[in-house]
């Protein structure tokens, strides 16, 4: 029975050497792995074809990243853009008469008129209209001068000057405005800053003016619209407006991470901003889209990671620390096994395992032999990694095979250590006398308890 078991081992350590030996015969570049376990060799740029090329990173938990916001510089063949006012843009306001028709101007307080009769010229007068609308004419008293035109203060005086019968006939009377009250006019021009809801407050205009996204005419315009309200004759608006926009959006400027719910915060912008999930371009997309109403002027976005705390790679195996490790400090195979504290002695380095999943999802393994990119300079073998990607390397087979003498041979064979292989050869020559030559050999097979097999001879 012992000698049964001992010719039962001789014949595995003879099976696992020949295996052992097989096994380190494997190809110097990279391969892929079917299904079915049938490899085929690759080249570097079949590897990054099958795996979908460079695939854009998506944002994770954790990343940091920086943001800057500018005013769009106008692109070479594009139409000049009108500047549109915004929140905190500061301005001079200035009213001033509008060029009108002489008989279309409405008379207002503060106006110098002169009245001429043609032929009672004792009658002629200037006046200043009060600020209750009234002159005082020559034998009639007071008359309401504000807010007619020259014409219908002609034709009130006639009437009047008729019914007191002091003048007989026509009286002939022409009304002129000698000097239009400017101070009316200075007393609502302002220098203003737009408030936090995009309108200013001038003197005598009844409401606010929201002026924040139009552009400079328009907002003249509106000004000059709700001052005709207070005034008699419609202003001409001057707006100087001495931009903010750069001071607002160097105050949007920051440098964010991506907060465990997968959103960002950004000065001014008031809605949490999802990240997470979403590539750099999208997430460009995403703040322009929220500048939209907050800022009226075209804005360029600058979205750069900073720290792509998401981009991991798994690495495990015959490895010095087996765990995750950020994709930016290991670009390649051999650097995540490097930083993984090395390859242990155990580790079968011509045969690192690579699994990588394409953008469609469909899972590819790679094997590539790193010994030939140490030993030999087969730099191409060094794989270039993705997120996500595993790094596994394997253990020799030598042992495997260790591993199964101390678990199926020491922990279950009844006998010592101590395993005999004894062989004997019989040589015969026959000359003119016979002589017989014994000629034996043995050798003894013995594991130890760390699971190495040492044969002596």
């Amino acid at each position: 029975m012992k000698c049964a078991v001992r010719r039962n081992v001789a014949c595995f350590v003879l099976a696992v050497c020949l295996s052992a030996f097989c096994g380190c015969q494997t190809s110097t570049g990279i391969r892929v792995i079917d299904p079915k376990g049938a490899t085929r060799e690759l080249t570097p740029e079949e590897v990054t074809h099958m795996t979908g090329g460079t695939e854009p990173y998506l944002l994770q938990v954790g990343d940091e990243i920086q943001l800057m916001f500018n005013v769009r510089n106008i692109q070479e063949g594009e139409a000049p853009w009108d500047y549109r006012i915004e929140v905190g843009d500061n301005m001079e306001v200035r009213l001033s008469p509008d060029t009108i028709d002489p008989d279309a101007y409405v008379i207002d307080y503060g106006d110098v008129i002169g009245i001429s009769f043609l032929n009672n010229w004792p009658l002629n007068m200037n006046r200043t209209v009060r600020p209750d609308g009234m002159i005082s004419a020559t034998e009639i008293g007071d008359v309401q001068a504000a807010g007619l035109t020259t014409k219908q203060l002609v034709e009130r005086l006639t009437a009047l000057y008729d019914r007191t019968g002091i003048i007989q006939g026509d009286p002939q009377i022409s009304v002129n405005v000698d000097f239009a009250n400017v101070d009316r006019l200075e007393s609502i021009s302002r220098d203003v800053t737009v408030r936090p809801n995009g309108a200013i407050s001038l003197p005598m205009l009844e409401r606010e003016v929201k002026i924040a996204g139009l552009t400079v005419a328009e907002a003249s315009q509106l000004i000059a619209e709700e001052a005709s309200k207070a005034l008699k004759n419609p202003p001409t608006v001057a707006l100087v407006v001495f931009p903010n926009i750069n001071a607002v959006l160097s105050g949007m400027n920051a440098v964010v991470k991506v907060r465990t719910d997968g959103t960002l915060s950004v000065p001014r912008i008031h809605d949490q901003i999802q990240a997470a999930g979403y590539r750099v371009d999208e997430l460009r997309d995403i703040l322009l889209e929220a500048c939209k109403g907050l800022i009226h002027n075209p804005v360029e976005v600058s979205v750069d990671v900073l720290e792509a705390t998401g981009a991991r790679i798994y690495v495990g195996g015959e490895v010095g620390i087996p765990g995750v490790y950020p994709l930016d400090s290991c670009p390649t195979a051999l650097q995540s096994i490097i930083m993984a504290r090395g390859p242990a002695n155990s580790a079968r380095l011509n045969s690192v395992i690579v699994i990588r999943r394409n953008p469609d999802g469909k899972p590819y393994v790679f094997k590539t032999n790193l010994r030939a990119a140490l030993s030999k300079g087969h730099t191409e073998n060094d794989i270039p990694l993705k997120p996500f990607d595993v790094v596994y390397v394997p253990e020799k087979m030598v042992v495997r095979a260790n591993i199964f003498v101390d678990r199926y041979i020491n922990q279950i064979v009844p006998f010592d250590n101590t395993l005999g292989v004894n062989a004997t050869y019989y040589m015969n020559e026959q000359r003119v006398r016979s002589k017989s030559r014994n000629i034996g050999a043995s050798a003894v097979v013995t594991p130890f308890q760390g699971g190495n097999i040492v044969v002596a001879p």
